[in-house]
């Protein structure tokens, strides 16, 4: 297939480039029966190392991983005409990123990208050398790089908040990611059937308000009848499985029957970008904190935003009224709508269950649907309403055990087993060194004793204060230390490369800016966080060759301790 180029574009959108535009039409093609039709955006075999809906950490994959072999470069087509309408430059995320609009509405996105096509990676160096920043957002009009389905726009890599080499790509529309197999925006073959890795069984009980939850030690053999108490529910690991590779990949679609009758149905269909965090109400989040293990769980919160998905009855509560034998079948459906499914025999237990998780302690009751505030001395906590996916018992206390170089007390707020939706506002009163004030920041303090940056500055009145997105255990610490830059050139080094790097950290307050100057001007510094890797590429910095120079790293953290680093080479 032949593969265009740009016609125009660079810096500035030309007149030939409009009237191109003109002459040829660059929106999609639609099909017949009225469904918009996408080209798979790489020209290696398609082979998939995650899809849509995959339940990843705060939030549901909005679109689907490809393969590229194992190594970045692999060409990036678009998958449909359109034109270029955002291009985006970050040392997380997506990366380097680009997302092409198309007609009635579609967007397509293009993540993790290694680099741009020459024509726009002339556009984004020229903007980040006038901006004087690598991270760039921007949005060139729609004359500026228009483009026709399988013309190249990129190559695949692993820019940005990525585990390895692939392209991430997804289909917006209308606020929402789109579901590109359910959509049917392009086929993938799926003969496989899924598989169910693990059920949970838990306990229900409701106690003043606020449902206590446990989980129940069944038999280990899988024939035997599973004795539960008068309320339950079920959680579910499962994925599914596809040709052509070994991804755990996402369910479509997750039901629970009671002697054949559907009493939980959750379809993953479309998600919003803004209902994505409402995973951690349809997931057993107690269960994922203590071990790590994702499971979606039947009962549905009455806080859960994705409710509108999900048909139930009894708010998908296995429910016992009587002492006879029950048949509950859990049955897991992929997009193909292969079916894999586990019958089991339960039975309301004639006497008290022994599970093997302590019930919540009781404390001052916050209701899901409302605000909630709470003040002890040395601490404040706030949540605006929403903030929950149940009533839960709150409470905050001094952490007698944990040990540290702390300003304050550590606290060990409600439980790290309780989700949030939207970050809630901590306050705790700093008691170190005056001459300090500016240093002090909340942190975070692990179970095993150490400490994250949960941000946030003090106050006239000595509270330092940072939204946190999580319960846990919360400090005051400071933050006097500079960030640590490793420069891997001697002074006076004659270099025979192209790119040189440094490493970049910083211990607690964060990284805030990043710059290098070489000859006392500002050159592009291409940052990969997961790396910690700060690169420079010599020959795009246009500085003269066989002579002498001066190169200077600045880096500061967010609490204003800086490193200064200066090397003299010649390249």
């Amino acid at each position: 297939m032949k593969r265009n180029d740009f016609r125009g574009g660079g810096i500035k959108c030309s007149i030939v480039t409009f009237v191109a535009i003109l002459l040829f039409p660059f929106y999609g093609r639609a099909q017949e029966d009225g469904n918009f039709e996408f080209r798979y955006p790489l020209d290696v075999p398609m082979s998939l190392s995650g899809n849509y809906g995959e339940l990843r950490s705060n939030h549901f994959h909005a679109g689907i991983d490809f393969r590229i072999g194992g190594v970045v470069g692999a060409p990036v087509y678009a998958a449909a005409d359109g034109y270029v309408s955002r291009i985006s430059v970050s040392p997380t995320g997506y990366g380097n990123a680009l997302y092409i609009t198309h007609s009635d509405g579609y967007v397509s996105v293009y993540g993790h990208l290694h680099r741009f096509e020459d024509k726009i990676r002339e556009y984004v160096r020229a903007e980040q050398y006038a901006s004087g920043s690598f991270v760039v957002d921007l949005s060139p009009d729609s004359i500026c790089f228009p483009v026709k389905a399988g013309q190249l726009i990129a190559f695949g890599g692993n820019t940005g908040s990525s585990g390895g080499p692939h392209l991430h790509f997804e289909v917006r529309k209308e606020g929402s990611t789109l579901n590109i197999v359910t959509n049917r925006l392009f086929a993938m073959d799926d003969g496989r059937k899924p598989v169910i890795n693990r059920v949970a069984f838990m306990g229900y009980d409701i106690e003043d308000g606020v449902a206590r939850v446990f989980r129940i030690n069944r038999p280990r053999l899988r024939s035997a009848v599973i004795p539960l108490p008068r309320l339950s529910y079920v959680a579910v690991d499962a994925v599914d499985r596809m040709e052509g590779t070994n991804a755990k990949l996402a369910i479509g679609e997750y039901s629970v029957f009671l002697d054949g009758e559907c009493i939980y149905r959750f379809r993953v269909g479309d998600i919003s970008m803004n209902e994505s965090r409402y995973l951690n109400s349809l997931i057993e989040y107690p269960l994922k904190s203590r071990t790590g293990r994702t499971m979606v769980k039947s009962y549905v919160e009455p806080g859960n935003g994705l409710a509108y998905k999900i048909d139930c009855i009894n708010d998908g509560l296995i429910v016992l009224d009587d002492d006879s034998l029950h048949t509950l079948t859990v049955e897991v459906k992929d997009y193909a709508n292969n079916a894999e499914r586990i019958d089991y025999k339960v039975k309301r237990a004639s006497g008290l269950l022994r599970v093997n998780d302590s019930l919540s302690q009781k404390g001052t009751f916050a209701a899901w649907h409302l605000p909630f505030f709470y003040k002890k001395e040395g601490l404040v906590f706030s949540m605006p309403a929403g903030s929950l996916y149940r009533s839960i018992y709150f409470d905050a206390a001094e952490d007698s055990d944990a040990s540290g170089d702390f300003c304050s007390k550590v606290w060990s707020i409600s439980g790290y087993e309780t989700a949030l939706h939207v970050p809630a506002r901590l306050s705790i009163r700093y008691d170190g060194p005056d001459s300090l004030r500016a240093k002090a920041l909340l942190v975070s303090v692990s179970h095993s004793g150490r400490i994250y940056g949960a941000g946030g500055a003090i106050d006239s009145c000595g509270y330092v204060t940072s939204r946190v997105s999580s319960f846990g255990s919360y400090a005051v610490a400071l933050d006097t230390v500079p960030p640590s830059v490793r420069v891997y050139i001697a002074n006076g080094e004659t270099l025979r490369r192209d790119i040189v790097s440094f490493s970049i950290r910083d211990r607690l307050s964060g990284l805030d800016r990043y710059e290098v100057e070489i000859d006392g001007r500002w050159v592009l510094a291409e940052f990969d966080a997961k790396r910690s890797r700060l690169s420079v590429n010599l020959a795009d910095a246009k500085i003269g060759r066989g002579k002498k120079h001066r190169l200077v790293i600045r880096v500061s953290d967010n609490k204003g301790n800086e490193t200064v680093v200066k090397r003299d080479f010649k390249w």
